[in-house]
């Protein structure tokens, strides 16, 4: 077995083993592998394994940005994982993520994310689940009506830079949600399925609507919400007031959520169908680097004790407060946990606060100034829809700031 980097030559093979291991047409993949066609790709962080003359297995970390405390910062988003199915449970997957990891570490990425297809696989690698959304199967009738409907409009091609800051300023204020550039906002409009409808109030865009249609599991049709962004409660309104405007003998609606801001309070009846869904998986590849993007303190200084059995360079202690990130012992009181709960915890995914035998933490006194005034107390922002990269293991769209509707 050889573990190496993506050549050139390699794209037709890749393109093969993607298609037959996840989904879509093999001239699709081949454009997915060609950097002029697909920017958000870049070849160097493409990985793949090779045995007896043989591509096996391939995977890439997408080179992306999200939101820590309102600041973008690099993050490796792990996609394309695809093991030929004759060669399976060899350990191919398992190199490849030990590679993403080191590869990331050199380049001086903190954090990884990725949606899995199976959680304890990826937990064997330091990945932890720290995101959830509510769908919700609704039918017109069940939303709310309003009047401030009537500043709602279909979208124009001048309103993409307004757009985009509505979208860059609301998902800042938002733990974890990954930036969206303009390239990436162009590939998403000129699908044909995609359609956007904007709320503008007195010459300002303040909220959108991103929506497929498609067909319903109760209904003949579905209206499908990959992404609502409200930034005033006009908008909010106006918004959901725009999907309860659907026939009802036609559509159902088709919506999800953050689990922390739930759609039900803003419905005449809380008696709707609903799931939880889990999503993204948080890897906190640099324990140190990772701490340090967090623009807080704490009063007192606080002892964290990280295991990790990934990546050991990780293992120790990390004094944290009195302005900045250490390593080693500075302070008494410690909270020893692994690098997966940390991951939870920066998320904002646990509460600091959680009592110790939910969280898994050691030495956590009820009442103690622990981590909740340094990691963050919201909780993350999922992508429902469509966004990373939507033919790998990562998919989803934007959700919801300002109320219930990344």
């Amino acid at each position: 077995m050889k573990l190496r980097g993506y050549r050139e030559e390699d794209r037709g093979v890749v393109a093969c083993l993607a298609a037959g291991a996840l989904s879509g047409s093999i001239e699709g993949w081949q454009e997915h592998y060609d950097p002029e066609k697909n920017p958000r790709l870049d070849p160097e962080r493409v990985y793949v394994i090779e045995e007896d003359g043989g591509i096996r297995a391939t995977a890439a970390v997408l080179p992306l940005e999200v939101f820590v405390d309102g600041q973008p910062v690099a993050m490796g988003g792990v996609a394309d994982v695809a093991t030929h199915p004759a060669y399976r449970r060899r350990g191919y997957a398992g190199e490849l993520m030990r590679a993403a990891l080191g590869g990331m570490r050199e380049r001086g990425v903190h954090l990884s994310m990725l949606h899995p297809f199976a959680h304890a696989f990826y937990r064997r690698y330091g990945w932890e689940l720290a995101t959830e959304t509510i769908s919700y199967r609704l039918k017109p009738t069940d939303l709310p009506a309003s009047s401030e409907q009537k500043r709602v409009r279909a979208y124009r091609d001048g309103d993409l830079p307004r757009v985009m800051a509505l979208l860059e300023g609301e998902a800042s204020k938002r733990p974890l949600c990954v930036r969206r550039s303009e390239g990436w906002w162009r590939r998403l409009l000129v699908r044909r399925d995609t359609k956007v409808a904007v709320y503008e109030a007195d010459g300002r865009v303040e909220g959108y609507v991103m929506y497929r249609y498609g067909e319903g599991r109760n209904m003949a049709r579905a209206l499908n919400i990959s992404e609502v962004v409200a930034g005033s409660p006009g908008a909010r309104e106006a918004l959901v007031s725009f999907m309860a405007a659907f026939d009802p003998l036609r559509f159902e609606v088709s919506y999800s959520t953050p689990r922390g801001e739930p759609l039900h309070p803003f419905l005449p009846s809380s008696y709707v169908e609903t799931r939880l869904n889990p999503e993204f998986m948080l890897r906190i590849v640099d324990v140190e680097g990772a701490l340090k993007l967090l623009r807080r303190g704490l009063e007192a200084p606080l002892v964290l004790e990280v295991s990790d059995e990934v990546i050991p360079e990780n293992a120790g202690e990390y004094t944290v407060g009195g302005g900045g990130v250490v390593r080693g012992v500075e302070a008494a009181e410690r909270v020893s946990l692994d690098v997966r709960r940390l991951a939870q915890l920066y998320a904002g995914y646990l509460p600091a606060a959680a009592r110790p035998q939910w969280v898994g933490v050691a030495q956590l006194r009820e009442g103690s100034r622990t981590t909740g005034g340094f990691l963050p107390a919201r909780r993350p922002v999922a992508l429902p829809g469509g966004s990373f990269l939507e033919r790998s293991g990562f998919g989803g769209g934007l959700l919801v700031p300002c109320s219930p509707l990344y």
